[in-house]
């Protein structure tokens, strides 16, 4: 995958999130939840989201917003640089399956995390985990979430110097 958010048409912008943002990035990301887990019959209530955000999406994580020049928000992502660690990476439902996620991840690739990062993804999602082996992530040790005792498997993507 060498599509780049710059490349995309129409033309999207990636910016630092801030607190204002926090209503709407939870909203987003309960909408792309849903959609990744549709097995799953009762989701939280967005109260719930919005409090993720507001305590998971600060320092020392930064989280970086992809939005249309109409500043309509197509997806988001939460790093922790200090340790290349991705933690969240969401789609708008009507946005994916159009190259915005691998985008997303070229982005973290070539500019914000050049020499390598991982991220955990839930075992059960087949969908996520196809994605990211797609985009060159290899899958390693499986583990359980602390906090939702979901099982999960940790993917890494590292530079290939010629």
């Amino acid at each position: 995958m060498s599509l780049r958010l710059s490349d995309l048409m129409p033309t999207v912008v990636l910016r630092s999130a801030v607190g204002r943002d926090a209503p709407e990035l939870a909203r987003l990301w309960r909408e792309a939840w849903r959609s990744a887990n549709p097995g799953v019959l009762t989701v939280a209530p967005l109260a719930h989201w919005e409090d993720r955000v507001r305590s998971e999406f600060g320092p020392p994580c930064t989280a970086l917003l992809v939005e249309r020049a109409d500043e309509a928000l197509l997806g988001f992502m939460v790093l922790h640089m200090a340790h290349s660690h991705l933690h969240q990476l969401f789609v708008a439902p009507g946005a994916q399956s159009q190259g915005l996620g691998g985008a997303m991840v070229q982005e973290i690739c070539q500019s914000l995390c050049p020499a390598g990062w991982t991220l955990h993804v839930a075992t059960a999602n087949l969908r996520a985990r196809r994605f990211y082996a797609r985009c060159g992530l290899i899958e390693g040790a499986v583990s359980v979430h602390p906090t939702s005792g979901r099982e999960r498997v940790v993917c890494s993507w590292r530079s290939v110097v010629p």
